[in-house]
């Protein structure tokens, strides 16, 4: 099969998504939030309920 070889094939339309951006995106993402949880969660003053 070459490129353009029939008439038809000009109408055909290839689509693909190419995934690397989203990946690279959601490992940032989560290297974000892995580093920002454990900050988050000391700032948080609790009263936690005594033991009966």
């Amino acid at each position: 099969m070459s490129l353009g070889s029939s008439e038809n094939e000009d109408d055909e339309v290839i689509a693909s998504i190419n995934t690397t951006p989203l990946v690279d995106v959601m490992l940032v993402l989560l290297i974000i939030f892995l580093i920002t949880i454990p900050v988050v969660t000391q700032s948080i003053a609790l009263s936690l309920p005594q033991e009966s």
